[in-house]
């Protein structure tokens, strides 16, 4: 079994993070040079796949996923460690299938906390890039109160916002209003969405419906950085003239090395690094 490293590369963060590895770097462009036959190669010399965050980019490229599906099926018994993030149903059970050695690095505890991190100084960037207005004494609402939804109010709340939090668990509310914020259900939107002109969205569900939309300033903005299909009524935003910016994937997008590095030390804490020998393994870089 090989000692070396395939990362596919789909935003700069995993291009930082093949850097970061303890290894020698080479580019495999699959959008160019890159044969089929090379690649299945490189993966038959390889110990160590890093699948994209969220996996779900994999099917963007047919060509890419399919052949990755047909060398799981010829990897003998934990010859692979496999790390990705976000990962499916679908690929958990061919991963499991095949008996290989899996890690979803978004639910490793301190790479959870670190991207939340990240992620919220990035909705920040968002909010300055669309929003006209400035954040401080702005009346701004945060959907949700998971990790990403408790660092975003943190944030905005130091740099002077009014925060109002909408989340559907008593409980969130409870510790909402216990951190400063003002908090409420998602029953109150509407009345909340009334003078806000500002809105981000962390729940993966349809919680940003008709009668919130229509109750928004128009130059409202609703930044949604929750998973896709978002948390926002598109239809009824392009009625009322509401811009929606769906941000996703925002550690791919900013601070990319920081982000790299959240990556690399999860990956370490998973699968403590093993120094030993003359010569460095490869770390191919597959651009897909």
């Amino acid at each position: 079994m090989g000692k070396n490293t395939a990362v596919f590369v789909t935003d700069q963060r995993q291009e930082q993070l093949a850097e970061l590895l303890n290894g020698k770097v080479r580019r495999l462009d699959w959008r160019r040079e890159a044969r089929r036959e090379e690649v299945a190669e490189v993966f038959g010399s390889c110990a160590r796949m890093v699948l994209p965050i969220p996996i779900s980019k994999l099917e963007r490229n047919f060509d890419v996923s399919r052949l990755l599906k047909e060398e799981l099926t010829k990897r003998t018994a934990r010859e692979w460690t496999v790390f990705a993030g976000a990962v499916s149903t679908a690929w958990r059970q061919l991963l499991q299938t095949a008996d290989i050695c899996w890690y979803d690095l978004m639910e490793e505890e301190e790479a959870v906390r670190q991207n939340a991190r990240i992620t919220a100084e990035a909705t920040i960037a968002e909010i300055l890039r669309y929003s006209p207005y400035s954040i401080r004494c702005q009346k701004i609402l945060v959907c949700g109160f998971g990790r990403c939804g408790r660092e975003i109010a943190k944030l905005l709340s130091a740099m002077g916002a009014k925060v109002t939090v909408l989340a559907r668990s008593p409980q969130a509310r409870k510790q909402a209003r216990r951190c400063g914020y003002e908090a409420a259900d998602f029953s109150y939107a509407p009345e909340e969405a009334y003078g806000s002109r500002t809105i981000v969205n962390t729940v993966p569900a349809p919680v940003i419906r008709e009668p919130f939309i229509r109750e928004m300033h128009k130059d409202a903005v609703i930044i949604d950085i929750a998973s896709r299909p978002g948390g926002t009524d598109l239809i009824a935003a392009e009625a009322y003239g509401i811009k929606v910016v769906a941000a996703l994937g925002l550690p791919g997008k900013y601070t990319t090395k920081s982000s790299a590095k959240v990556l690399a030390d999860a990956m370490e804490r998973l699968q403590p690094s093993q120094e030993g020998g003359v010569e460095k393994p490869w770390i191919f870089q597959i651009i897909i």
